[in-house]
C-alpha cells in the first residue's frame, strides 16, 4: 500500500509537470509528453494510447495541432484541469482505483457518469427528450456530491457530464464544481444563457467545459430552438473563447440537417468561434413527440461516420460521433460499462437515451444500482455479434433492449418512454434492418474507422480480435 501510494504521487507530480510543459509546447515537447505518459502508464492498453497519440504528433497529424490550440488558447486554470483530470486522474491516477473495485466487485466502474440537475429550460426545443421527464424538482445538490464522491473515491472515475433540462440554470453548482477540482464537468447546456459574467466563472472553475447545442446554420438552428437561438449561442462561443474556457459543440443530426452539420464551413466556423471539441448525436425518437421521420436514413448515417472520419483528421479539433465511434470503444456504453445516466428525479437509466430504469439512487449507491441484474445483462451482451458499426441496443439492435426490459422488469421513466419498446418498434426495426445492410457489409470489409488512426501495425485487443474473427469467417 505504500508502495502504491508513492506511486500515486508520482504520477500525480507528472500530471501537475505535464500541464506546465503543455502551455508552451512545440511538436517535439508535445510528442515527448506523450513519451512519458507512455513510460508512467501502468495498462498495455494505455502505453498503446500514449504511444497512438505521440506517433499522431511526430506525423504532424491535426491532433498535434490541436493541442497546440489548447496550449495557447486556454487559460491556465482550464489547461491545468484538461491535463490533470482526463489526462491524469480519469486516465491513468485512477487506475489503481478502478483495479480495486474490479477485483472487489467483479466488473469494472463505468468511465463517465451522465447526471442530470434539473428539468427546468428556458427553451421548448422540437424533440428534446429531456422536456418529457416533467418539470420535477432539482436533483438535490446533497444528493449530486454524493454520487460524485462515491465515483471519486470508490471507482475512481473522475469524468462527469451534467445535463438537464438547462443546467446553468442553476446558481448553486459553481461551488459544487470547485469542491471536486480532480474530476472534470462537461456541461450540456443551449448556451443561451452564459454571458460574459457566466464565462468568467467557468474560467475560474477551470474544471468546466460547456458543450453548447447548435444545429448547423442560423436557419436551422432557431427552426428546433426557437428564433435568435444561433446568434445567442454564437455570442456565448465568444465570451467562453475571451475567457479561454475549454468548450465545445453538439449537434444533433436529424434528417434535416445532417450533411450541413458535416460541411467543411461549418467546422472552420467553430474553430473560429473557439471549440477545442464537438459532439455529434442522431435524432432518437424519444423526446417531445417522436418523430422516426426525423430519424437520419442509414445512407445519412454512413455519410456521417465517413465525414467526421474525414474531418478530425484533417481539422486541429477533437470530434465524436455517439454511434459510429463504436469502433473506439468496442461497442455500446451503456449500462455502466462505459458510462449510465441519473435523472433530476434519481432514476438510474442505462443510457441518456434509454429511459427505462430500475432503481433510483435516492434509495441505493451507484455501486449496487450498476449490480443489478438489468445492467449486468445489458453489459455482458456487448458487443453482440461483434458488429462495432451496430453498437446501439435501441436502434442498431432494438430487439435486444425489449428484451432485456421485459425480462428484468425496467419501468418507464416517465409517460410516453414506453412508446419506444411499444408503438415504435416495427419502425425501429425497419431502421435497423436498413443500417444493418450497410453495416454488415462494412465490417466485413474491414472499414472500420476508428477515432484517429492507429501506429502502423499496431491495434488495440477488440480490434484486433475482430479483424481475427472475419479472417476465421
Amino acid at each position: 500500500m505504500v508502495f502504491e501510494r508513492a506511486a500515486q504521487l508520482a504520477k500525480a507530480s507528472v500530471a501537475e509537470q505535464v500541464s506546465e510543459l503543455i502551455a508552451h509546447s512545440s511538436p517535439e515537447s508535445l510528442a515527448r509528453i506523450w513519451w512519458v505518459f507512455e513510460k508512467v502508464a501502468s495498462q498495455k492498453s494505455d502505453k498503446l494510447q500514449a504511444r497512438r497519440f505521440r506517433w499522431l504528433v511526430e506525423t504532424g497529424h491535426p491532433f498535434g495541432q490541436w493541442l497546440q490550440r489548447v496550449s495557447t488558447e486556454l487559460n491556465p486554470k482550464a489547461r491545468a484541469g484538461l491535463i490533470r483530470n482526463l489526462y491524469g486522474h480519469a486516465w491513468f491516477l485512477g487506475r489503481g482505483t478502478q483495479r480495486r473495485f474490479q477485483e472487489k466487485h467483479g466488473f469494472q466502474p463505468p468511465d463517465i457518469i451522465v447526471i442530470d440537475v434539473t428539468s427546468r429550460c428556458n427553451l421548448n426545443c422540437e424533440g428534446c427528450w429531456a422536456a418529457t421527464y416533467g418539470k420535477g424538482p432539482d436533483l438535490p445538490l446533497d444528493l449530486l456530491d454524493r454520487v460524485v464522491t462515491e465515483a471519486e473515491q470508490e471507482m475512481g472515475v473522475h469524468f462527469f457530464v451534467i445535463s438537464g433540462g438547462e443546467p446553468t440554470i442553476r446558481e448553486d453548482l459553481y461551488e459544487f464544481y470547485q469542491r471536486h477540482p480532480d474530476s472534470q464537468f462537461q456541461i450540456y447546456t443551449n448556451g443561451t444563457l452564459i454571458d460574459d459574467q457566466m464565462a468568467a466563472r467557468f474560467a475560474e472553475c477551470g474544471n468546466v467545459m460547456p458543450m453548447l447545442s447548435i444545429e448547423g446554420d442560423a436557419v436551422l438552428t432557431d427552426d428546433r430552438r426557437g428564433e435568435g437561438t444561433h446568434a445567442r449561442v454564437l455570442r456565448a462561443m465568444e465570451h467562453l473563447r475571451e475567457h479561454g474556457v475549454l468548450f465545445g459543440f453538439s449537434a444533433t443530426a436529424t434528417r434535416k440537417n445532417a450533411d450541413s452539420i458535416m460541411l467543411d464551413d461549418f467546422i472552420e466556423r467553430m474553430i473560429e468561434l473557439g471549440c477545442l471539441y464537438g459532439w455529434y448525436f442522431q435524432y432518437m425518437p424519444i423526446g417531445r413527440s417522436p418523430n422516426l421521420d426525423l430519424m437520419v436514413t442509414a445512407g445519412q448515417r454512413e455519410t456521417m461516420r465517413r465525414r467526421t472520419y474525414e474531418l478530425r483528421n484533417s481539422y486541429p479539433i477533437f470530434l465524436a460521433d455517439f454511434w459510429n465511434d463504436g469502433t473506439e470503444v468496442n461497442g455500446c456504453m451503456a449500462g455502466g460499462r462505459r458510462y449510465f445516466h441519473i435523472t433530476n428525479n434519481g432514476d438510474v437509466e442505462p443510457c441518456v437515451f434509454c429511459h427505462f430504469a430500475v432503481d433510483n439512487i435516492r434509495d441505493t449507491t451507484v455501486t449496487e444500482a450498476l449490480k443489478h441484474p438489468f445492467f449486468r445483462a445489458i453489459r455482458e451482451g456487448i458487443p453482440y455479434d461483434g458488429n462495432l458499426l451496430r453498437p446501439c441496443m435501441l436502434i442498431d439492435r432494438p430487439d435486444v433492449f425489449r428484451q432485456y426490459a421485459r425480462e428484468h422488469g425496467a419501468r418507464p421513466t416517465h409517460p410516453g418512454a414506453e412508446t419506444l419498446i411499444e408503438d415504435l418498434a416495427p419502425g425501429l426495426d425497419r431502421h435497423a434492418r436498413a443500417w444493418a445492410k450497410i453495416a454488415d457489409q462494412r465490417w466485413e470489409a474491414g472499414e472500420q474507422l476508428p477515432l484517429y488512426p492507429y501506429p502502423p501495425g499496431e491495434l488495440p485487443e477488440h480490434l484486433e480480435r475482430s479483424a481475427l474473427a472475419r479472417a476465421d469467417r
